[in-house]
């Protein structure tokens, strides 16, 4: 924002105006695909069900969840009015009076972002939101908290090479506009299709080929169930284990994870098998799945480094025990498991206190997704074949 070389410089005021408009169109294109969603939305009940079928559901998801339905469903209005109509201060002008809108404007935008990331794992996505809407606070925000920097330049440095200084002032105006310009052309298909100029709104799109300004928008639609892929493996066909990933829902008293803004890609690509059809989704989206299970039957090192850290020395590869032979499994397959959140957080909290142990979970056996397999089993093959022609 500022000059490398000289940090008492004051910040580039284009490039601040930039980092609003981003925070403007974030936001509102998230606004919109909800409302333009799912009817949850409008009827005001997907946070009945959100926090519990978020891909990575943390601790305080279990008190988000148990909260009053009507509180929820004003949550619901909360979240419709920041990122519709609040979202309008943070492009209002500093002058005067009018700079504590535009500061209000940046602290709900920067709250109601906090807000989301505390209620559940979802990775980087509302920590970076954050950055942009800072940039709606001023430094007069930041006095009583900051100590100064950089000094203010002293009189020997003010007089020097004023033709050198006006020379530095000129081109950085030069290259501030050809930003916006740059800029104010990309965003035209953004506007467009939050606009649904040319069509229904997409969310998470790119334009143009470096893909510099994207659109923006996530839960659009709301599941009302959470079913989880579980993955098991066997030695006889008999004796299943299930292997647990370091973040998504297991083991049903396994402290639910905190993990963001650490990103477990794996934990959440497999939270969309859970939608239904699970099988179209499968086939059509999760194909990666096949390659995965193909190389925990090879012992792939690689690949079980994205398992839970306990799995490499559970029954699934040591059936004797930790002071048996090290065993790569010869069945593996996947079910689905319809999962629900036990207790509310405080009762969780008090078992866990009383009895030093707590379900956070139950759960209802669903349909078989992949069926027992085993290595260089047809199927198995077939499919690693199928998708690596895709």
């Amino acid at each position: 924002l500022s000059s490398p070389v000289h940090l008492s410089t004051p910040p580039s005021l284009p490039v601040l105006w930039l980092f609003r408009w981003l925070c403007f169109r974030i936001s509102t294109g998230a606004g919109l695909i909800k409302v333009r969603g799912s009817s949850c939305w409008t009827d005001r009940t997907c946070l009945w069900y959100h926090f519990e079928t978020q891909p990575n559901p943390s601790p305080l998801s279990f008190l988000w969840h148990f909260l009053p339905r009507h509180m929820l469903s004003r949550g619901v209005d909360l979240d419709i009015f920041v990122q519709l109509y609040a979202v309008w201060l943070v492009l209002i002008p500093g002058f005067g009076p009018l700079k504590y809108l535009r500061r209000l404007g940046g602290l709900i935008q920067a709250l109601f972002m906090f807000n989301i990331a505390i209620s559940g794992n979802l990775s980087f996505l509302n920590h970076m939101t954050i950055i942009p809407a800072l940039a709606c606070l001023d430094d007069a925000c930041w006095t009583p908290w900051r100590s100064r920097v950089a000094p203010k330049p002293g009189a020997d440095e003010q007089r020097k090479a004023p033709t050198g200084a006006m020379l530095a002032k000129g081109t950085r105006w030069i290259v501030d506009l050809a930003l916006v310009g740059t800029i104010a052309y990309l965003s035209m298909p953004v506007v467009k299709n939050l606009l649904q100029l040319e069509g229904r709104q997409m969310m998470n799109a790119s334009f143009g080929a470096f893909r510099l300004v994207n659109t923006y928008g996530a839960f659009g639609n709301v599941g009302k169930e959470r079913y989880e892929a579980i993955v098991s493996v066997s030695h006889d066909k008999r004796r299943w284990h299930e292997l647990e990933f370091p973040c998504k829902p297991g083991s049903l008293d396994r402290r639910p994870c905190m993990c963001a803004p650490y990103h477990y890609r794996l934990d959440w690509n497999i939270w969309f098998l859970g939608f239904k059809p699970h099988q179209a989704y499968l086939q059509q989206r999760e194909t990666w799945m096949w390659s995965f299970l193909a190389k925990i039957l090879e012992g792939d090192e690689l690949v079980l480094q994205l398992l839970a850290p306990e799995v490499a020395t559970s029954k699934a590869f040591y059936p004797e025990g930790p002071e048996g032979e090290r065993t790569i499994p010869k069945f593996i397959k996947v079910d689905m498991w319809r999962y629900r959140m036990k207790a509310p957080l405080w009762e969780i909290l008090r078992d866990l206190y009383h009895n030093g142990t707590a379900q956070w979970w139950e759960r209802q056996k669903g349909d078989a997704l992949i069926p027992p397999l085993e290595r260089n089993y047809t199927v198995l093959v077939n499919m690693l074949k199928h998708t690596s022609m895709k």
